[in-house]
């Protein structure tokens, strides 16, 4: 009697993880970091444009207030203190909670709590931020977060991707992290991640184990999971 040759392994019918970006990508806080920044630089005598505004999207922030610093030439202020002013005021937004959340977002957290795929929250944003953020989401939808005050290194560097990795015992190449920035896309895929790029205020280059989606409605985890093994055949 001839044996049959042995099956092929199974693909893995979920990712490990689920990794996400906050501003811009779980929520459209750009705008309400926009308007702060306007609200704050008018009051402090500055000029500010949608242009400079697009040039701190994914940036930790410290590095926002030293460009804020810089753009308006106030060398007088501590760009620590702008940071402090321009939270204090998107927390306010947040703890509204008039919370706009990203299409399709809500519906993949369901639904990867309902399989048992951990999610982590991963965010240049301090802790305070994401604080009341998480307030505003059911319980448990995200198992640990990482804030960028929270960090040695943040965005671009792999620092707060590894750390959620590590937090969740999870290898991040058969992970999948959500971003909607160069800056976070380059951090994420430092880490070992897969990374699905939903741009929303700027665009992001194209990038090995990188891949681009309109939204992140209709996406299932079976699509997500062949990702990654497609991503990782090509190595």
């Amino acid at each position: 009697m001839t044996s049959s040759a042995p099956n092929a392994p199974a693909r893995p019918a979920r990712p490990a993880a689920l990794l996400w970006d906050f501003d811009g990508t779980l929520a459209d806080t750009e705008p309400i970091w926009i308007r702060a920044e306007y609200e704050l630089i008018g009051r402090l005598g500055g000029s500010w444009s949608d242009e400079h505004a697009h040039q701190l999207v994914g940036n930790s922030l410290i590095d926002s207030g030293i460009y804020i610093v810089h753009a308006i030439d106030r060398p007088d202020l501590d760009p620590a203190w702008v940071v402090d002013q321009l939270v204090e005021q998107v927390v306010a937004t947040l703890r509204s909670g008039d919370v706009p959340w990203r299409p399709g977002a809500l519906e993949l957290l369901a639904t990867s709590a309902s399989a048992g795929v951990p999610c982590a929250l991963v965010s240049a944003s301090y802790r305070v931020i994401l604080d009341a953020a998480l307030a505003a989401l059911p319980p448990g939808s995200f198992a640990v977060s990482v804030a960028g005050d929270e960090v040695t290194s943040g965005k671009p560097h792999p620092e707060p991707y590894e750390r959620a990795c590590e937090l969740l015992a999870v290898d991040p190449r058969r992970c999948v992290a959500f971003e909607d920035s160069e800056t976070g896309a380059r951090s994420a895929n430092a880490a070992g991640a897969l990374v699905v790029a939903v741009p929303n205020h700027v665009p992001i280059p194209s990038a090995p184990r990188r891949v681009e989606r309109a939204s992140l409605a209709d996406l299932g985890l079976d699509e997500l999971a062949a990702l990654v093994d497609d991503a990782d055949a090509l190595v």
